[in-house]
C-alpha cells in the first residue's frame, strides 16, 4: 500500500490546527487556541517522523511543512499573545512584536530549507519558540506584560542566531544525500 501521501497529510493538519487556532483566537477562546498549537506540535511530529520511516522526506514536504509551521506556530501563537495579553497594554509594540516574532521565523524557516541535514539546528526551532509562546500563555494576567514583550524579543532574536540547537531528528535508513540527491 503507498503511505507517501500520509506526511503531507499530517502537514496539512498541522496547518489546519493553526488556522483552527487563529480562528479560535479571533473568538477570545485563548485555552482552545493554545491547546489547538499544541495539537499542531503533535502533527509537525507525526509528519517528520513518518516521511523519514518510509522514506518519503522529499522537498515538496519539506516546503509544505514550513508554510504549515509559519502559520501554527509563528502567526497563531504571537496573534495569541497579542489579543490576550498586549490588548490592554500596548497595542503598537504588540503589534510589531507579532510582526517581528512572525518574520524571525519565516527567516529562520528558510535558512533551515537551505541547509543540509544536521545533528543540531542553527537557531531556535520555530516549533519549539511557538510552542513556548503559547505555553506562556496560560500565566496571562499573572505575568507582566513587559515579561512578555521580553520573551517575544528573546525568542525572535533566538530564531535567527547562529546559536546551535539540538536535533531530535535522525536521518531514516532511506535518507537522501543532500549532494548527490541519491538515496543512500
Amino acid at each position: 500500500m503507498q503511505l507517501s501521501w500520509t506526511p503531507s497529510f499530517l502537514t496539512a493538519c498541522n496547518l489546519a490546527a493553526g488556522v483552527c487556532s487563529v480562528l479560535a483566537i479571533s473568538q477570545s477562546w485563548y485555552a482552545a487556541a493554545a491547546l489547538l498549537i499544541f495539537a499542531s506540535v503533535l502533527f509537525d511530529l507525526l509528519d517528520g517522523l513518518l516521511a523519514r520511516r518510509i522514506g518519503a522526506d522529499a522537498e515538496f514536504g519539506k516546503q509544505l511543512d514550513s508554510l504549515a509551521d509559519i502559520v501554527s506556530f509563528g502567526l497563531a501563537p504571537s496573534f495569541l499573545i497579542y489579543l490576550s495579553i498586549f490588548h490592554r497594554w500596548n497595542e503598537a509594540l504588540g503589534a510589531v512584536l507579532v510582526i517581528m516574532f512572525t518574520l524571525c521565523g519565516a527567516l529562520r524557516l528558510a535558512r533551515y530549507n537551505l541547509s543540509s541535514f544536521s545533528t543540531t539546528f542553527t537557531g531556535m526551532p520555530i516549533t519549539a519558540a511557538g510552542s513556548l509562546l503559547a505555553l506562556f500563555s496560560f500565566a496571562g494576567s499573572r505575568v507582566s506584560e513587559i515579561v512578555f514583550a521580553a520573551v517575544m524579543l528573546a525568542f525572535s532574536v533566538l530564531m535567527i542566531s547562529r546559536l546551535p540547537f539540538p536535533s531530535l531528528k535522525k536521518p531514516s535508513a532511506a535518507y537522501r544525500d543532500p549532494e548527490s540527491g541519491k538515496w543512500k
